[in-house]
């Protein structure tokens, strides 16, 4: 891999549940600088997201990420982003993937292999991931018979480091479906995985959910931005 490189990872399935959770819990987690968004006031939004990569450049493997929706980063020239998110924990089935996630992205880790499961249906499909037999979360999303469209969304994610934080732009292209219809559902256990999270605090039913198909995550080289940091 050379520097500034944009790095693809061909996936299978992405699918990704947005919950409502305390925003003093969001504040907690996030970094001075970044501002969590609100559905209403005093609450924010739990992204939980999976992944099931068939090819990158650590071959395939399986992830779930808990990140926090934060306020994205406009300049003038820019395309707007679909949302930024702060992701504050990643679980892979890897030991390979977790090095290049640490390395590379600079993300936070669960230091074990997740033993990460995607049962498919027509109507849903559901993630469950644990570690050693012990249960560690279930999502569900579902598709209530919306019409699929082929898109190419633009992302941002954000990570840190003792330097400060970094930016990266990331674009996500295959078949995508989203919906409001309140059908899938979220169970974190307590786990060191869920560590920063409030648990009995979260709603366990999405209010939007997203589910991707065979398509493409495009992740542009990481910007450091420590000046922004200590805003």
């Amino acid at each position: 891999m050379n520097a500034g490189e944009i790095l693809q990872y061909r996936y299978r399935d992405a699918v990704n549940g947005f919950f409502e959770f305390p925003t003093p819990n969001a504040r907690d987690i996030l970094p001075r600088g970044l501002q969590p968004v609100e559905p209403h006031h005093g609450s924010s939004i739990l992204a939980v997201t999976a992944f099931e990569f068939e090819d990158s450049a650590v071959g395939a493997y399986r992830e779930v990420v808990l990140s926090v929706v934060v306020a994205p980063r406009l300049l003038p020239g820019e395309p707007m982003p679909r949302s930024a998110m702060y992701p504050f924990m990643v679980g892979t089935t890897t030991a390979a993937a977790r090095r290049h996630g640490i390395e590379v992205w600079k993300l936070p880790h669960l230091p074990a292999d997740l033993e990460v499961e995607f049962d498919r249906h027509d109507s849903e499909v559901r993630v469950t991931a644990a570690e050693g037999g012990c249960p560690v979360l279930e999502l569900t999303v579902c598709d209530p018979g919306l019409a699929w469209q082929p898109v190419e969304h633009r992302y941002q994610t954000w990570s840190q480091d003792g330097a400060g934080l970094y930016l990266s732009n990331l674009m996500m292209r295959g078949a995508f479906m989203e919906s409001e219809e309140e059908r899938g559902s979220l169970r974190l256990h307590p786990h060191a995985f869920a560590a920063g999270i409030e648990l009995g605090e979260i709603t366990d039913t999405p209010f939007r959910e997203q589910w991707m198909r065979d398509g493409v995550e495009s992740i542009h080289p990481l910007q450091p931005l420590p000046a922004f940091a200590e805003r």
